[in-house]
């Protein structure tokens, strides 16, 4: 027993003198830390502020943790990183300790860092030494964010070969992990890499493949976002209905950092369309939030329209500030930086700057004539534009005009009309038991009024049982029986079928096809549809008739309301108006 006991207590004292000797686990705060530093980095920098005192009594290991968990934290809360200072002795921390876990992630970070501070040939020193640290078939989802940024940085820096094989590989990555949603970024950026060599319809495909995998996931915001890409594209291409079909889902569900790069593209194709009320406003909005590009953009724009609207003064003063943002943006751009990225990867950036630098006077001086000419064909636009909106407004008002006299028959004949009649006959009535015996002449006006409006009330009376008749004899006609038969059998109607329905519709509601066919020009599936509405089919049922979902006649119904009124209604809104004809 005693030996036993000896036994137990020297095999304690290895124990506690290997765990001692080994590698203390980092404090659970800072585990919790780098799980929020992901998703929740604003919660993790909060965590990580309440830590930093704390941070001092710590380890060495614990504190370069701490130091790279903050570059992390800020990194993904894209606040812009403006020294090294931190990054530096954690990278000599790992490299010297040949951290196997933590040396590729700082190496990342690193390059995070100096991309941030604008020196492109170390940033991506740094991002190839992660890549190198790496294992080969290991650390995918670090390898795709590392070919990301690379490939970033070389569509930046206008090399665009280079890039679309770096972010192929990051595409590999993304695949190999199955991230779906990764994927729609790196489609991106390999889209806008071809779009960069004029490849556009190599852009287009991988854009729609974006769009795909974005729809599959339902995620609306990446679909806005591979959509907000097609209509830039589709506005390069001069496609303008395209570009906006694409465009209003981002301007539906816009987010305050897309707001420049959108706002740019409406007022850009806003502008090219001749819709100027909203090419002003979109510049206006530019001014407030937009870069400095899209601030420069805007007053070149607001300039051509002011001199289309011949306000010389105005136009003066957006020119003005169109200049000081060329100023601003000559400013910024760091023209050694881009140097030195040419004598690492010898590209031939310094000759298109020099020749950019070159050709900038030259520039100035036609843009007077340029805005002038851009003023000359909006101004042609606007009037083609104007001249067919109000052919559109007058054949709407002759719609309306027809509605209107359609409505005015259906209410004259109607149950309202013949209560509202016999009221007014007592009223009459009245009126006429009260007037002076003497006064022959009011008399014989109101009983003239009174002989009128019975009149009146016994031909919607014969009108409404005639509609009535109708309504039960339609059921029992020859043609809705067969079509009820062939909704059990699953089968079409035939064109004899189609005709010898239209002919029983009319026989019992007389002048109906006609007065279909005056409220909108019809083509053969939508009149079908009518039809169909006209004997009471349910929508599910007509669906099948007609060969076509549920969903499609929904749609056929809402767009024909839409066309007759001029404005939205629902697909019962048109039963209605069909019902009441």
């Amino acid at each position: 027993m005693k030996q036993t006991s000896t036994r137990f207590i020297l095999l304690t004292c290895l124990l506690l003198c290997a765990y001692a000797c080994g590698k203390r686990p980092y404090p659970k705060s800072l585990i919790v830390a780098d799980s929020l530093a992901s998703a929740r980095p604003d919660s993790a920098i909060a965590l990580l502020n309440t830590l930093k005192e704390s941070m001092k009594a710590e380890s060495e290991a614990t504190r370069m943790y701490y130091r790279l968990l903050c570059i992390k934290a800020n990194d993904k809360a894209y606040i812009r990183h403006t020294s090294d200072s931190l990054i530096l002795p954690v990278l000599h921390y790992y490299t010297e300790k040949k951290d196997e876990h933590h040396l590729p992630e700082a190496y990342y970070y690193a390059g995070r860092v100096y991309r941030d501070l604008e020196d492109a040939p170390l940033a991506l020193d740094y991002f190839q030494k992660a890549i190198d640290a790496l294992p080969d078939n290991k650390g995918y989802r670090l390898k795709s964010k590392i070919y990301s940024q690379m490939g970033t940085l070389f569509l930046y820096q206008k090399t665009y070969d280079e890039a679309l094989k770096i972010l192929k590989e990051a595409r590999k990555c993304n695949i190999a992990l199955k991230d779906s949603a990764s994927m729609v970024f790196n489609l991106r950026d390999i889209a806008n890499g071809y779009r960069c060599l004029d490849q556009n319809d190599s852009s287009l495909y991988y854009l729609r493949k974006a769009y795909y995998i974005a729809k599959v996931l339902r995620n609306y915001d990446l679909m806005a976002m591979v959509q907000s890409q097609m209509a830039s594209l589709y506005i390069e291409l001069e496609k303008y209905d395209l570009a906006r079909k694409f465009l209003q889902p981002s301007l539906d569900s816009l987010d305050i950092p897309s707001r420049s790069g959108i706002f740019s593209m409406a007022s850009k194709l806003y502008h090219k369309t001749g819709s100027i009320d909203s090419a002003i406003y979109y510049y206006t909005e530019l001014l407030k939030c937009g870069t400095i590009y899209a601030k420069q953009t805007a007053c070149k724009g607001l300039a051509e329209i002011a001199i289309m609207h011949n306000n010389p003064q105005e136009a003066l003063l957006h020119l003005r500030q169109y200049q000081q943002c060329t100023d601003s943006i000559y400013q910024i751009t760091n023209i050694e930086t881009i140097r030195r990225l040419h004598t690492l990867y010898n590209y031939q950036l310094r000759e298109k700057e020099n020749n950019r630098l070159k050709t900038a006077n030259e520039r100035k001086q036609n843009l007077i004539i340029y805005i002038i000419s851009i003023g000359i064909l909006i101004i042609a636009l606007l009037f083609a534009y104007l001249q067919r909106y109000k052919r559109k407004k007058q054949l709407l008002n002759i719609q309306l005009k027809k509605l209107s006299q359609l409505k005015e028959e259906q209410y004259r004949k109607s149950a309202l009309y013949i209560k509202e009649n016999e009221l007014r006959i007592e009223k009459l009535e009245q009126e006429l038991q009260e007037a002076d015996l003497t006064n022959n002449t009011l008399r014989a006006q109101l009983e003239e009024q009174i002989e009128l409006t019975l009149c009146t009330n016994k031909q919607a009376e014969i009108e409404l049982i005639r509609r009535k008749q109708s309504d039960t004899a339609l059921p029992e006609s020859k043609i809705y029986k067969h079509i009820q038969q062939l909704l059990t059998t699953k089968k079409r109607l035939s064109g004899n079928d189609w005709k010898e329905l239209e002919e029983t519709i009319d026989s019992l509601y007389e002048g109906f096809t006609e007065k279909l066919r005056n409220l909108y020009n019809l083509n053969e599936q939508e009149y079908s549809v009518c039809l169909l509405i006209k004997i009471n089919i349910p929508p599910i049922d007509i669906a099948k008739l007609t060969n076509r979902s549920k969903e499609a006649i929904s749609s056929t119904r809402r767009r024909l309301y839409k066309k007759v009124f001029g404005t939205k209604g629902s697909p019962k809104d048109w039963d209605d108006i069909i019902l009441s004809l």
